[in-house]
């Protein structure tokens, strides 16, 4: 399969690599000069404990143009791998490589992505989902797989379209051979609550403590806010129709964070003074709170939080 990977960030570049692999035509499209042309002269090096390092050369260019230069095919994929903030522009970057028969899927962080790409793309192309992969990334071209392989599933895609598709069986068995549990169908979307949830308990906790997971989830004061932010999710979900039971959500978000010696990506955004995601994750509880009349306090409290931190240094990123 043809597969453009908009990003060269951690997540981009380990599925790609995954993908790479099995054998996949796999093109990663950025603007991040460095990262192409480390990957260019050097190769994409992946880690995995226990397993030696793979040094691996996908297709890697700064222009989108270039995946279907000189009359080349369109991707049947296209993966957006950005930042929730980062989606508008992402996309208007990768049409050039969209076809009639491209399907485009995003599994990021939060809420709304999948909408936004179905403003500029057949709603009924679109697939969302989420994933609860985890890995680091501490130099150039190198990604470390830090993935607890114990949770099932660990990723789950739906269709925009909330009807069953056939492609989500392509998907399904594409992400399965990368080694990732994986369902695909329209009941995928309780799974990507789950993963939101989970976001919004530990991403904005991560950020403002600067703690691990395993640290801040062992902590009693971090325990009582984390249930309470998860409650305030599934109060969300099931206004929205989605069957989110608290007490097992509770249970997968504590086993997770609990295993993970990670620092999440709000923690690594604020330690490292980015712009955050905090608007796509706990605002989206907040603002789909407000629309069903669902009091979200403590997560509000943490999106004032977040930003406070960061608006003092929102002119480096601005």
């Amino acid at each position: 399969m043809k597969i453009a990977i908009m990003g060269t960030g951690t997540m981009a570049c380990l599925f790609g690599g995954r993908m790479f692999q099995q054998g996949h035509e796999v093109w990663l499209v950025s603007g991040w000069k460095e990262q192409v042309e480390t990957i260019l002269q050097s190769g994409l090096v992946l880690s995995e404990a226990g397993r030696d390092d793979l040094v691996l050369h996908p297709h890697v260019t700064l222009h989108a143009q270039d995946v279907v230069a000189g009359g080349a095919g369109y991707p049947e994929l296209v993966m957006i791998s950005c930042k929730g903030y980062q989606t508008v522009r992402t996309v208007a970057n990768a049409l050039p490589l969209i076809g009639p028969d491209t399907r485009v899927l995003t599994l990021q962080n939060g809420m709304g992505n999948a909408e936004i790409i179905a403003e500029r793309v057949p709603m009924e192309h679109v697939f969302f989902g989420a994933a609860s992969v985890a890995a680091d990334s501490h130099e150039l071209g190198h990604v470390v797989d830090t993935t607890n392989h114990n949770r099932i599933p660990l990723i789950g895609i739906a269709p925009l379209s909330r009807r069953e598709d056939p492609f989500c069986d392509v998907l399904e068995k594409l992400f399965v051979s990368l080694g990732y549990t994986t369902s695909a169908s329209v009941a995928s979307e309780q799974f990507v609550w789950k993963k939101l949830c989970l976001n919004s308990c530990g991403n904005a906790l991560a950020g403002i403590s600067q703690l691990s997971n395993h640290i801040f989830s062992n902590d009693q004061d971090a325990f009582i806010l984390l249930n309470q932010i998860c409650a305030e999710c599934c109060a969300v979900a099931q206004a929205k129709g989605i069957s989110l039971d608290y007490n097992e959500t509770r249970a997968y978000v504590h086993a997770t964070y609990y295993r993970q010696q990670h620092y999440v990506s709000m923690c690594q955004d604020i330690h490292n003074k980015r712009k955050t995601e905090i608007d796509t994750i706990n605002g989206t509880i907040v603002r789909l709170g407000r629309q069903l009349g669902i009091p979200t306090p403590v997560n509000e409290t943490m999106v004032h939080l977040v930003r406070l931190i960061s608006n003092h240094y929102a002119d480096q990123w601005q």
